[in-house]
């Protein structure tokens, strides 16, 4: 059975050949951001083994670093780097920082994979001081493939059923998504693509630069601008979703 299972990327395809899966992570854009910020404390959601971290720590000499996951499976590979790990169900736990005390959250490829982005996000506001930078990161499900396969009916590539992203994001929908339910509260300061599918990498840098919102990933460099007042939780209440979101 286990031979049979599908990767949750989609499965194997004969383009991979070509492609550096990596990619789609954009660690050099992570690294380009870090430059461009000054900051004592970054929390990285989501943390896996703290790479995006470590891109923060080449430009900021006694940085204390934060990470946040489900699994301490990592904890000892973590310490080693000296990263904090934080064990958390971030869809229904407190983050562990007092209000508006850190300089930049991290959601690297994060945030298609929960149902509960309003109370995440409300961590993420709540936590972060105003001045300070949240860096998003997610799959494109209108990049330039995507694109393709739905005039044939086909599924993007980043939203399989059998995989574990439960959202899609199209290149402006986290823009919007902030628009709504905080208005005025991030400013964009910069935004880039990352991984042009099926180009291997020197070719799919470049189409990326030239074409961010056709890439395969998307990743932006947010501001908070003001005070936050609890406008995630409030938003599905007064919208009255019809789902049954975690408010706390």
């Amino acid at each position: 059975m286990a031979n049979r299972i599908k990767r949750s990327q989609g499965g194997i395809h004969q383009f991979l050949k070509f492609i550096d899966v990596n990619e789609q992570y954009g660690r050099h854009i992570i690294e380009h951001f870090a430059k461009k910020i000054k900051a004592d404390i970054v929390c990285d959601l989501g943390v896996g083994t703290g790479e995006d971290l470590l891109r923060f720590k080449k430009f900021h000499a006694g940085l204390e670093m934060h990470g946040v996951d489900y699994l301490d499976k990592l904890k000892n590979e973590l310490l080693s780097k000296n990263i904090n790990l934080h064990v958390k169900n971030i869809e229904n736990e407190n983050l562990d920082f007092t209000d508006e005390s850190v300089d930049v959250f991290i959601a690297n490829q994060i945030l298609e994979h929960v149902k509960e982005i309003f109370w995440i996000n409300d961590q993420v506001a709540r936590k972060l001081k105003v001045g300070g930078y949240f860096i998003v990161g997610l799959p494109n499900i209108s990049s330039f493939h995507n694109r393709i396969l739905f005039i044939f009916g086909k599924q993007p590539t980043q939203m399989k059923t059998y995989s574990a992203h439960i959202r899609g994001f199209a290149h402006r929908e986290i823009i919007n998504f902030f628009n709504v339910c905080f208005p005025g509260g991030y400013e964009l300061v910069d935004k880039k693509g990352a991984q042009f599918y099926p180009f291997p990498k020197i070719i799919s840098r470049f189409l990326s630069f030239i074409f961010p919102s056709l890439s395969f990933s998307n990743f932006y460099l947010f501001k908070k601008i003001r005070k936050y007042d609890g406008e995630f939780l409030e938003y599905p209440v007064a919208a009255e979703l019809e789902t049954n979101f975690f408010v706390g």
